[in-house]
Order: C-alpha cells, then structure tokens, then sequence
C-alpha cells in the first residue's frame, strides 16, 4: 500500500516544482502505477515520481545512476529533469523526489506479447545488460544460493505451515491450503535433492532485476522506455531471462511455457550476451526457487480478504511452481 504523499494538495506540489525545478505546473494528475507516488504534470509533459520513505538517498542515487548510464548509452529509459541545484533528485520532506520526461505510450499486462514482441523483449534486455557492464558503480549482489540452502527451505515449509492455520474459511479456503501444502512438497523435495553444485559457474551480470512487460511503454508494438529500475541488481542472468519470458508470452498466460517461443528468446537475449551450460542447466530451477519461497498474494489475502487480484495472481505463480517443478528437464532441452 502506497503511502500518503507529502504534497497534501495541488498548491502544495505546484509551489514543489516552481521552486526547485522552476517549472509553472498547471494541471496535475495522478497516475496509479508502481511502488511511488506518480503525477502527470502539464498534460503529459512531466512525470514526477514521490519515492516511500522505505527508499533512502543512496538506493535513488543508484537509480539515478543507470539512468544516466543507459541514457548516454541510447538505451530506451527515462529521461530525468535537473532541478535548480543540477541535480537529478530532489530531497523533500524526508523522501526522495524524480522528475523525468513524460513518455507517451501503451502500458499492457502481463501475458499480451506476441512473437514479434518476445524477440522485441529479449533484444531489449539483451542491450541493456551489455550498456550495463561498464557501470561504474557497484550494484547490490543477489545471493541465489540462498534460495537452494536447508535453512531458507525450512525457513520456507515453517512460514508455510503457520499461513495455512490462517486461512479463512470461505471459497477460496480448501484452494489456498492445497497450494501452499504444494509448495511445502516441491520444497521437502529440494531439501532432500539440492543441485547446486555449480551455481559458482552461473554468468553473473548488472542487470534491471524486476524486467518484465508491466516495466515497459511501447510505441507502435515496439518498446519505446523501461522504467524503474530501483530493484537493478548483480545476479544470475539466467533468472531474469525465464522469469522475463513468463510476464510476456500470451502462450504462457496458463502458467506453461511455448517450448519453440522460449527457445527463440534465449536465443534472441544470445545475440548480445552468451549463456554458458551452467546457465542452461540451472535456469528453471532458480525461478522455480525464487517463486517457491513466496508467499505474495496469499499473504495479502489472508490479511485483507479484498484483495482477490493478488491472490489470483499467487495461484498463478503456484501453478508456475508446479509446472516448472514437473517439466525442468523438457525446459532444459528445449534450449541446449
């Protein structure tokens, strides 16, 4: 839940931009997207982005950086607008402040790409993660071995077990349980078989960290901007690939993969970065773990029972689980 924003009325935010960015705001209007609170200002010319306080200066700074990195680049990113100062962010009453270029164009859902548009994707994702390796700056390191060790997993079937004493009895109950009791079995089975003898082996790369089609503006069924890139990481690239696959192909859209789509765009993402066997090898396994740790969706549910949007899409990602659980293998083949 997003919190309230510091500008308490339109006044409060036009007199924001008139004295830091010496811009006349007149008109605003909100745009309910992402994890900040975001405005369109003077129809669609600027967007200014109120970050929660959960984010400090140092993570904004470090968004503010690839910005900047992928725009001298030409990737397809926002634009920032310097404030007075000559700076790219603005510290306002304890929270962090952006204000970029309006980029006009269609956001989609997930599971609405076609092929042209999965190729579209994986070429995208491939540029960025190469304009990314001369970064200069050191990007927060994901420990996927975490994901594989005993004490996580147990960590996991404990949390597990606690939800499923509160499941409210109503429709959605004996579905809720049998899922979560689902990914405490996909889970035992991990404890007992744990393949992670060569994640040392993984191609680790800077890379966005939340790529998917909800990050995407297009233009004419073509990507025109990724936006947020506050969660941009150094991890498996491999992870970010199949879990970009996922959100995108409307053939996945029942939580299976097109075996042929999925093969194209690997192939697509290797026009620009090489995988190696080991992140072949391992690619379903670290989504699958990722995803089996999660209790997004059924959590928020359990607390507040409106929420079915996030519980249908923890079904969703339960059925991924299962899927990739049972077909690992045939995934792994479909691209060797």
């Amino acid at each position: 839940m997003l919190e309230e924003s510091i500008f308490i009325n339109e006044d409060s935010l036009k007199d924001f931009m008139k004295k830091n960015y010496g811009i006349q705001v007149i008109q605003i209007k909100k745009i309910t997207r992402g994890s900040a609170n975001i405005y369109s200002l003077n129809n669609d010319k600027y967007i200014l982005k109120e970050y929660q306080s959960k984010y400090d200066e140092s993570s904004i700074r470090k968004e503010v950086t690839i910005l900047n990195h992928l725009n001298d680049k030409k990737m397809p990113v926002p634009k920032l607008i310097k404030n007075k100062k000559n700076e790219l962010y603005t510290k306002h009453k304890n929270r962090i402040v952006l204000v970029e270029e309006f980029i006009k164009g269609e956001v989609r859902g997930n599971n609405t790409g076609n092929l042209p548009e999965l190729i579209d994707s994986a070429q995208v994702l491939g540029k960025i993660v190469l304009a990314l390796e001369d970064l200069q700056i050191d990007l927060p390191i994901s420990n996927v071995k975490e994901w594989f060790s005993k004490e996580k997993i147990e960590k996991s079937i404990l949390k597990y077990e606690e939800l499923i004493k509160t499941v409210p009895l109503n429709e959605y109950s004996t579905k809720i349980k049998e899922d979560l009791q689902s990914k405490i079995q996909m889970l035992a089975t991990f404890k007992k078989e744990i393949p992670v003898d060569d994640l040392d082996k993984l191609t680790i790369k800077n890379t966005h960290g939340d790529y998917n089609v909800q990050q995407f503006i297009y233009k004419a069924n073509k990507i025109k901007s990724v936006i947020d890139f506050a969660a941009a990481t150094k991890m498996p690239i491999a992870w970010e690939l199949i879990r970009s696959y996922s959100y995108i192909d409307k053939k996945a859209k029942n939580a299976e993969f097109d075996l042929k789509n999925f093969r194209i765009y690997i192939q697509e993402f290797c026009r620009y970065i090489p995988l190696n066997n080991y992140d072949i090898k391992y690619m379903p396994y670290l989504y699958l773990m990722q995803i089996l740790h999660s209790d997004y969706g059924y959590k928020q549910y359990i607390r507040d029972t409106s929420k079915t949007e996030l519980l249908e899409f923890g079904f969703f990602r339960t059925k991924l689980c299962k899927y990739l659980f049972e077909n690992a293998e045939s995934i792994i083949k479909s691209i060797n």
